[in-house]
């Protein structure tokens, strides 16, 4: 309502300024409002009438001629669409106040003596109008700045929730206390091996904190992750699982969202039953098509806690798709026959 208010304040004002203006430059006098008051009124109705056309056609143009697609096209057309429907009023105007008051044998005359009044008038309305499209596009880009604005910080806000989702899952107590576990055993024996274990899992935490706020680590350091959270597993499995790993100095330099390879090799290790009859083998390579994570299946594992082992899978993969959205337009592809594989997109910028 207050912006009605306010257009039609401005609306009336410009046309009062316009109409003595002319009026002034054409007798040397101004108007007023007492001898002139139909002028006054007509010209503010037309004006407000004016106005609210040249909004609704650009509500219109907004539509089918938005400013993000064609800018000079859509500025051109509402300069002559609102340039068109002024000079129409005008004449309306003309028509119907001006007109009257003088006779047949004066029209002609009158055109002859008030020409230069009527050019002023559409250089005017020209004017007007420019500034009105110079507005209107200000503010279309002023809107969608905030609006970017608006979208990229609900992105990121939602990046480091999955993100923080993701982190969580490995910073959780069990996780932590099977550690504490297995290093509380090698201490008893291999201390060699206890040394190496304590120092991967170093590792595996120092990276966990470190890219806590980042929204990609290379593939490198995702790597170099993966390595010492395997050799972790390898304490527990021993021989029965194996990991391969091939991807050029070239690719390694991409980038990939934090713990992403990290879980899906994890979720291979909990969704398999992995014992001396049943070799568990990950592969992981990369070319410029994108990353490959494959794993056989020898048996998937059956027991009560299946339903939710499949939800906490399903949702694992949802938390890498949903960040992966944020940086590419390539969809993750997943198959599942014989062996297990996810594709993972290559992300070279980290822009």
């Amino acid at each position: 309502m207050k912006w009605l208010l306010r257009s039609v304040l401005i609306s009336s004002l410009l046309a009062v300024v316009v109409f003595s203006y002319i009026f002034f430059s054409e007798t040397g006098e101004l108007p007023t409002f007492i001898d002139h008051w139909q002028g006054f009124i007509l010209v503010i109705f037309l004006a407000n009438i004016g106005a609210i056309g040249v909004y609704y056609l650009n509500r219109v143009f907004n539509q089918f001629l938005p400013w993000n697609e064609r800018r000079s096209l859509r500025f051109l057309v509402e300069l002559l669409t609102g340039l068109i429907i002024f000079l129409f009023l005008a004449a309306v105007f003309y028509f119907f106040y001006v007109s009257p008051s003088i006779s047949l044998d004066q029209e002609n005359d009158f055109w002859v003596n008030y020409w230069d009044g009527a050019v002023k008038l559409v250089i005017i309305l020209s004017v007007l109008i420019y500034i009105y499209s110079l507005i209107n596009f200000s503010m279309f880009s002023y809107n969608q700045y905030s609006v970017v604005q608006i979208e990229t910080l609900r992105h990121e806000r939602n990046q480091l929730r999955l993100q923080f989702q993701a982190l969580k899952s490995q910073l959780n107590p069990h996780f932590l206390f099977n550690a504490l576990n297995n290093i509380s055993a090698l201490s008893t024996g291999d201390i060699k091996q206890a040394e190496n274990y304590i120092r991967k899992l170093a590792e595996t935490y120092k990276y966990i904190l470190i890219t806590e706020k980042k929204k990609l680590v290379t593939l490198k350091e995702e790597l170099e992750m993966v390595s010492a959270f395997f050799y972790m597993q390898q304490i527990k499995y021993e021989d029965w699982i194996s990991l391969k790993l091939s991807v050029s100095e070239e690719i390694a330099q991409t980038f990939i969202p934090p713990l992403t390879l990290q879980l899906l090799v994890e979720n291979a290790l909990k969704h398999n039953v992995v014992d001396e009859d049943n070799i568990l083998i990950i592969e992981i390579s990369a070319d410029e098509s994108g990353i490959m994570v494959k794993n056989n299946c020898p048996k998937r594992r059956e027991h009560h806690k299946i339903k939710t082992r499949n939800i906490s899978f399903q949702i694992g993969l949802e938390n890498i798709k949903k960040r992966y959205r944020y940086f590419t337009r390539e969809a993750i592809k997943i198959t599942s026959n014989s062996s297990f594989i996810v594709r993972l997109p290559i992300i070279s910028d980290e822009e």
